[in-house]
């Protein structure tokens, strides 16, 4: 019914058994080995035991499956129940094709051993499956041994499997089964399926019918899948199937956790699941789902990763950035304390680097006191740059008003006044500020010859100085 809604081509989750759909979890595949491994030795026992529904039969079918196509083996296949010698005798020899039956347990006897023998001769091989053994009584699994007995050229005729609970290995291992547990080949425990396992084995069985992850399935739903089934795959079939069923009847695209609680609570009140099982915290989960297969969608998450990515930078040459910090005193200017100049100096602007050419100052000696003053006559507004109006004027700029970074027009002419006193001193503040940028020159140049990528980073830094000097 499900099916069809969610366009699958078979239904996927039936309790019967199919080989189509076994899941090669980790004790199956140990189980299947074993088997395989028997096989090839031709001869005695094999037993699989394991909890109802954890897939023995599922495996024996794969197995004959397997045999059939690569060489002749003829195969028996029955589910045993309490039956006495003589009878289980007769199944046997019917099922391996013997029909005209003699009426005493000898006649039976001669019979089969006489197919056996012919098959072996024909360049056969003859395999007998008893499913659900542990009804076999101590009687029935004495006749079997005695079966095993049957050779030709020192070559057993038949081989026996034998599939059962738990309770078959306790009977195999009783006392008065030590000649039977001696012809014992190989044996195994089939377990349940843990959490991953769970969730491999669903989507396993839903990729062989076709899903197409239609519908979706929450993550959470997975653990309460695993928890209610106990890893038995019968029962993990049985909630699966009724959980599809639910979804297609609501026409849900997506089985979230809800439904899955929907699901579990009609399945306890119908007590079709284990004894003792009762609903917890598990459906206080949030739904989750797997992304798209080739889903190369990038997350928000992602996206603001990319963008706070910032790439190392490789730095060099400290011991020059050392240099280039020392060259340029002016750096500390607001915590180191300009010397004043000594009386009867004067003194001259260097040409600014920055500035245009047609724009740079340059004086030769001081002006006299009375040009200057002319020159005030004519100096800017105080929202023009002190200092922009004429050279003389920029000549002030030197001056302790300037060196605080402001040179407000009032104190214009004291600082003119402090250049007259000191004229006859030659400061030469401006060969000084020549010979800084000389030598930053020098290790710009060295710097790019070391590192072009420590280059471009010192001329930002040397921007920075000098803007913060004619600031």
């Amino acid at each position: 019914m499900y099916e069809a809604f969610y366009g699958l081509n078979e239904e996927p989750f039936r309790l019967s058994s199919d080989y189509r759909f076994c899941y090669g979890h980790k004790s199956y595949s140990r189980a299947k080995a074993y088997m395989q491994y028997a096989f090839e030795r031709a001869e005695g026992f094999v037993m699989i035991t394991g909890q109802p529904g954890t897939g023995k039969t599922t495996l024996v079918n794969e197995l004959t499956h397997t045999l059939d196509s690569e060489e002749p083996v003829k195969i028996a296949m029955l589910v045993t129940t309490q039956m006495d010698s003589s009878d289980l005798l007769r199944m046997v020899a019917y099922h391996f094709g013997l029909t005209d039956l003699g009426q005493s347990k000898s006649e039976v006897l001669q019979q089969l051993t006489n197919m056996l023998t012919q098959n072996h001769r024909s360049g056969g091989r003859a395999l007998l499956i008893i499913d659900e053994a542990q009804g076999l009584t101590i009687n029935s699994l004495e006749e079997l041994r005695l079966l095993t007995n049957l050779q030709v050229d020192n070559t057993p005729l038949i081989q026996i499997f034998l599939l059962g609970q738990e309770a078959l290995k306790k009977l195999i291992h009783r006392p008065e089964m030590e000649q039977v547990h001696q012809r014992l080949v190989a044996t195994c425990f089939l377990k349940p399926l843990e959490l991953d396992e769970t969730k491999a084995f669903v989507q396993h069985r839903l990729r062989v019918a076709g899903w197409s992850n239609r519908p979706v399935i929450s993550e959470a739903v997975y653990p309460v899948i695993h928890k209610f089934s106990q890893g038995i795959p019968r029962r993990i079939n049985l909630i699966c199937s009724r959980l599809f069923l639910y979804g297609s009847i609501e026409e849900l695209e997506t089985i979230r956790l809800a439904d899955s609680e929907v699901v579990i609570g009609e399945l306890l009140s119908e007590q079709l699941l284990a004894d003792g099982l009762v609903i917890g915290d598990e459906f206080n989960a949030v739904d989750a789902y797997e992304p798209e297969p080739n889903d190369v969608s990038e997350t928000e998450d992602d996206l603001a990763e990319v963008d706070a990515y910032q790439p190392p930078v490789e730095m060099s040459g400290s011991e020059d950035f050392e240099l280039i910090e020392e060259s340029f005193p002016e750096k500390n200017a607001a915590q180191t304390p300009v010397s004043e100049p000594a009386p009867d100096e004067s003194f001259e602007v260097a040409s600014n680097p920055s500035l245009p050419e047609s724009e740079v100052p340059t004086l030769s000696k001081p002006l006299p006191i009375s040009a200057l003053n002319n020159e005030l006559k004519e100096a800017p507004s105080q929202n023009q740059e002190v200092g922009a109006a004429s050279p003389e004027i920029r000549t002030a700029k030197h001056s302790d008003a300037f060196r605080s970074r402001e040179a407000p027009e009032h104190l214009l002419t004291d600082s003119l006044h402090y250049s007259e006193e000191y004229k006859d001193k030659d400061y030469s503040l401006g060969l000084i500020l020549l010979s800084v940028v000389a030598v930053l020159l020098i290790v710009t140049m060295v710097l790019f010859l070391i590192s072009p990528e420590g280059f471009v980073e010192q001329v930002y830094r040397l921007k920075g100085l000098i803007d913060a000097l004619l600031a």
